[in-house]
């Protein structure tokens, strides 16, 4: 798992060295979209879901769920989110289960979001 992060954060590296940090990303215009599509409605608030993690809006994804925090700000290593979405996470399956998974350029922009501190 230390190798593919390594690969994801020096091309993460390299897209946000390539914007120039122009554009900062945020949970209401780049994350809660790749949410939408792929983790709901199974982490909704109204569904029952066995790792009680809601991610309907912001505040309940930074809430976190039985497995404690879903995102560090800064640390995407540390993020359950991002973790969760790679091949065999710390714990559980692999992320989106029984649909379809992330792109790379998707995946990318989470880890960007979270290494930028995971705004609003």
């Amino acid at each position: 798992m230390t190798r593919i992060f390594k690969i994801f954060a020096l091309t993460t590296c390299a897209i946000v060295a390539a914007m120039g940090q122009a554009k900062a990303l945020t949970h209401t215009d780049d994350i809660a979209p790749l949410i939408k599509k792929y983790c709901l409605p199974c982490h909704l608030a109204e569904n029952e879901n066995p790792s009680q993690l809601s991610m309907d809006n912001y505040d309940l994804l930074m809430k976190g769920g039985e497995h404690g925090k879903t995102v560090v700000p800064g640390k995407p290593k540390e993020s359950n989110l991002y973790l969760k979405l790679l091949p065999n996470p710390p714990f559980g399956k692999q992320m989106a289960r029984n649909r379809k998974r992330l792109t790379e350029d998707e995946l990318k922009v989470v880890v960007a979001w979270i290494e930028q501190g995971a705004k609003k």
